[in-house]
């Protein structure tokens, strides 16, 4: 029998943040559509651009990344995967290059403009990215 896969604690930890966050960012949404932003997402895409570029401290980008992802992928309606086929290292990209067009920006307001992309890009009318079909009965 296999053992199931166990994520490292900081890992885990930072998911079930994010998860958290997500859930009550969306019940926390102002009249003016603010909302709070928490940990290294309120960092600019400036400090991002810096990391990015010299490939260290990225670990913590990663884990909000990837909670991130993992908490709209659950909340959102029809989605399974947002971002694709896109590896992780795929959507840094991606948010390096917003960054560098848009160094005021939040780290967070980044991971929004990827999701926007995400989304714009399926097109195909399936109900959700990288969902297997259900089975026949």
């Amino acid at each position: 029998m296999k053992q199931p896969v166990s994520l490292p604690t900081p890992f885990r930890v930072s998911v079930a943040c994010a998860l958290l966050g997500a859930c009550m960012s969306a019940a926390a949404i102002d009249a003016e559509g603010n909302y709070a932003v928490w940990g290294i997402g309120q960092a600019s895409c400036h400090q991002f651009g810096k990391a990015h570029a010299a490939d260290d401290g990225l670990a913590a980008y990663k884990a909000y990344l990837a909670g991130y992802l993992t908490a709209y992928n659950a909340l959102v309606k029809d989605v399974y995967q947002v971002t694709g086929t896109h590896s992780a290292k795929d959507n840094l990209t991606a948010i390096a290059a917003h960054c560098a067009k848009n160094p005021m920006d939040s780290f967070e307001r980044a991971i929004q403009v990827l999701i926007e992309a995400g989304m714009q890009r399926k097109t195909d009318g399936s109900t959700a990215w990288g969902r297997a079909a259900p089975a026949a009965r």
